[in-house]
């Protein structure tokens, strides 16, 4: 965890305590952040995860095994 996510994970802490708020809505969570000094300065971009909260990429399922004898035919056609 890197220094701002501590201070934003910290300063939600604080706003759901002080207000007594322990869900927050959006609105208020952007709030928050606005008073922290976030500001959008970039256009909208492809969403990407922070460093060290990636998750691994999903491997593709295993296709059925085949019965033996699958190849000894060519699969029907339309035409068939």
């Amino acid at each position: 965890m890197n220094e701002e996510q501590l201070e934003f994970i910290k300063a939600m802490d604080e706003y759901k305590r002080v207000n007594g708020r322990p869900f927050p809505t959006w609105t208020e969570v952007l709030d928050l952040m606005l008073f922290l000094g976030y500001r959008k300065v970039a256009p909208v971009g492809e969403f990407k995860l922070s460093k060290g909260r990636q998750t691994p990429p999903r491997t593709p399922k295993q296709k059925p095994a085949q019965p033996d004898n699958a190849d000894d035919e060519d699969p029907p056609t339309a035409d068939e």
